[in-house]
């Protein structure tokens, strides 16, 4: 594990921080990209995507803070503004990104699911990058495990673990590619690309999680695996009901 990747006298470069800016200029390129190729204007690109990173990146902090041990920060308040080491949650920055961008699209008058279905593969494509830096930096890890592709974690103990955070690395690049290739075959309606991102998202994380080590959830990994399904759930219904209303539209 490489939490500093390269130090130049007092600056240091962390990769957790470095690999999720990477995430997030990924994701814009290829947003800004599609855009172009239908001959608009990226302005609302970078303006949803400053809104959404900023926001969520609070939820995020906020989500792991109060979640994972708010005793320790409610007596250490500075402490939730150190960022340097992780300590963010997707939970809670999809959740307040994802809001914030809404209320931007809302008052910009751009069509919401239109963007949505834009935003989807870019997300998860952020997400992979982003999930790397979780690699290097050694948390976010898994449980013990004798498999042959098992990764130590210095930081951690002298035991092998599950590399969750490359199972989330490739989880990320696969939904990419099939939101990409669904998306170029033609969707059926609008905010379906969204809504297959919530359920490929929600089955793959309710996976990974039961490998994962959640010791500081009270419920493990069964209460993080079920948290995940929830969001696939949500987007199942999601699905059931634009398809429905697309129906009845014909």
């Amino acid at each position: 594990m490489k939490p500093v990747l390269f130090q130049f006298g007092n600056l240091r470069i962390f990769s957790y921080g470095l690999f999720m800016a990477l995430g997030i200029l990924a994701a814009t390129i290829w947003m800004v990209q599609q855009v172009k190729k239908e001959g608009k204007s990226p302005e609302f690109v970078f303006d949803s995507v400053l809104i959404g990173v900023l926001s969520g990146i609070i939820g995020a902090r906020l989500f792991f803070v109060f979640l994972y041990d708010p005793g320790y920060y409610l007596s250490n308040p500075l402490q939730i503004l150190n960022l340097q080491q992780g300590g963010l949650a997707f939970y809670g920055g999809f959740v307040f990104g994802l809001a914030t961008i809404l209320i931007y699209l809302y008052r910009a008058h751009i069509p919401v699911l239109s963007f949505l279905d834009l935003a989807a593969p870019a997300t998860a494509l952020g997400y992979a990058i982003a999930r790397f830096g979780c690699f290097m930096n050694g948390c976010c890890y898994g449980k013990p495990t004798t498999v042959a592709w098992g990764v130590v974690f210095p930081v951690i103990d002298g035991l092998k673990r599950h590399p969750t955070q490359l199972y989330s690395v490739i989880a990320g690049f696969l939904i990419f590619i099939l939101l990409v290739w669904i998306t170029r075959r033609g969707v059926c309606f609008r905010g379906q690309a969204f809504c297959l991102f919530l359920i490929f998202y929600g089955i793959s994380r309710s996976v990974i999680e039961l490998f994962r080590e959640n010791t500081q959830l009270s419920g493990g990994a069964i209460e993080a695996s079920l948290a995940a399904l929830g969001l696939a759930v949500v987007g199942g219904l999601l699905y059931y009901y634009l398809f429905t209303r697309k129906r009845a539209q014909t």
